[in-house]
């Protein structure tokens, strides 16, 4: 089958490598010079199970009340006249229900778990460097009811197979000594330690450069225009100026 990934960021090429060793004959279209070069340039770089948490959940209601106006918000609403967007907010307010909660923790746990060992077996595969390092990640908490919250959302995790582990202040402390400074402040945190850390971006360029070399078509500086769909079926795409078949596409 012959497949378009459009974006050749870490998802895209990730997307790719798989396709490729499936069997698939595999283009990738990016408007960008080479790959790597937007999200997946400067993000966190975190390999992180312990970040399972949906935004919908019971603890989110009141801090969108709050949030509601602010540009710098963590969760962005504009208001406005949109039915599609009211149909949206229903749709999330109902996953906050905490069975619904539990159920996508639920999960978000297992896709993680499972690509992180992909990532681990790809490593081991290609010998992949991105400057990684598997130092585990500490969450570590000022305030009680979030410390709380927290714990909750880490006891579920822990029962559907991430090791994401309550610890005390002292304990924050000892694993990351430089919150001496701050330990007066601390109630407490959470610490997973197969959780991991990288540099997404070196990660994308040398995953795109060996699956460059197994036969993945990439075509940089290439804007996509339109979809191609004849009959309700994806036929392919015109970027460029030019109508690229396909059978299918992943974006």
């Amino acid at each position: 089958m012959r497949v378009i990934v459009l974006g050749a960021g870490l998802v895209g090429v990730a997307s790719a490598w798989y396709l490729q060793k499936a069997g698939h004959e595999v283009i990738v279209i990016e408007r960008q010079p080479g790959a790597g070069l937007e999200t997946s340039f400067a993000n966190g770089g975190q390999i992180s199970v312990s970040h399972a948490e949906p935004w919908a959940n019971p603890q989110v209601l009141p801090k969108v009340l709050k949030w509601l106006g602010r540009e710098d918000a963590p969760l962005l609403f504009r208001l406005r006249w949109d039915p599609a967007l009211f149909r949206w907010g229903l749709r999330f307010l109902a996953e906050c229900r905490p069975g619904r909660t539990r159920e996508n923790i639920r999960a978000i746990v297992t896709m993680a778990l499972y690509s992180r060992r992909l990532l681990g077996e790809l490593r081991a595969e290609t010998g992949i460097a991105y400057d990684q390092l598997q130092r585990g990640i500490l969450h570590f908490y000022t305030d009680e009811r979030e410390f709380s919250a927290a714990s909750e959302a880490a006891a579920l995790m822990r029962e559907f197979g991430c090791e994401r582990n309550v610890v005390s202040a002292d304990e924050c402390v000892r694993i990351e000594p430089a919150l001496v400074t701050v330990r007066d402040r601390l109630v407490g945190g959470d610490y997973t330690h197969d959780d991991e850390s990288g540099d997404a971006h070196r990660f994308t360029q040398a995953l795109a450069g060996l699956a460059a070399g197994q036969g993945v078509a990439f075509r940089y500086a290439t804007t996509v225009e339109r979809l191609d769909v004849a009959g309700g079926t994806f036929a392919g795409v015109v970027a460029g100026g030019e109508h690229i078949v396909a059978d299918a596409c992943v974006a």
